[in-house]
């Protein structure tokens, strides 16, 4: 059965997050933040500095947003190294707003997907078409690991799974189908959505998960990441 990435249920209640950020200079200190908060509006100008380097259209063809998209994907995918979350910053999963991103040209999943997704508005495509998306990704052979990643709606009305985690340079010839992505008998790797976010709301994707609470999903999500890292640090010590 085909996903609802435009997302099946507003989550209205428990959008705040908890344990997110700190208060700098006091790690003790927590900030409650709603996740909503994460995805910056395009009108911000650390956006819009971005924006500036790079050659999108400038008028509204047939056309002119799947190209910008195209381009905003490909300068977040050479721009920004992928890498984890240093232990310093003594949280379980930190996120940066995507400011923190672009000055630092690096982060993990879920901080290049936001940017990717606050980078896609300012270029002028609508909220309507832009959600990141939480969930899970299995390569072939191997353990689900949580993930996040930014999906767009294209002129013809189909989402798009634009993953900003892929190697500085890689290619990109197409923007793939976000359905095609979760699907198991591709080949690739298998994309399973749960929850999405833009500015406006946050949803869950589809009925196979209740999803209740919005601060408990994500703290789950982060726990679940820390588990895989430890395996995987394991594995590579024995080999």
């Amino acid at each position: 059965m085909p996903f609802d990435w435009a997302g099946t249920r507003i989550l209205q209640k428990n959008t705040v997050l908890a344990d997110k950020r700190r208060v700098f200079n006091n790690s003790d200190t927590l900030v409650p933040t709603d996740l909503r908060e994460w995805v910056t509006p395009g009108d911000r100008e650390e956006i819009r500095r971005a924006l500036r380097d790079m050659e999108l259209p400038v008028d509204r063809e047939p056309g002119s947003f799947d190209g910008r998209a195209r381009i905003v994907w490909r300068w977040v995918v050479d721009s920004i190294t992928y890498t984890e979350d240093p232990e310093e910053q003594m949280l379980v999963d930190f996120w940066q707003f995507p400011a923190e991103t672009i000055a630092i040209k690096k982060g993990d999943c879920e901080d290049c997907a936001f940017l990717l997704a606050s980078l896609l508005l300012g270029s002028g495509v609508s909220s309507y078409c832009v959600r990141v998306v939480f969930g899970s990704v299995v390569q072939q052979g191997e353990v689900a690991v949580p993930h996040a990643w930014t999906i767009y709606k294209d002129e013809k009305g189909k989402w798009r799974l634009l993953e900003a985690t892929l190697p500085n340079g890689a290619p990109l010839d197409e923007m793939p189908s976000a359905e095609s992505c979760a699907s198991k008998h591709t080949g690739l790797p298998t994309y399973t959505p749960i929850l999405c976010v833009n500015t406006e709301h946050v949803w869950q994707i589809g009925r196979r998960r209740r999803v209740r609470d919005v601060g408990s999903f994500v703290s789950d999500h982060a726990e679940q990441k820390k588990v895989w890292r430890k395996s995987r640090l394991e594995s590579l010590s024995k080999s």
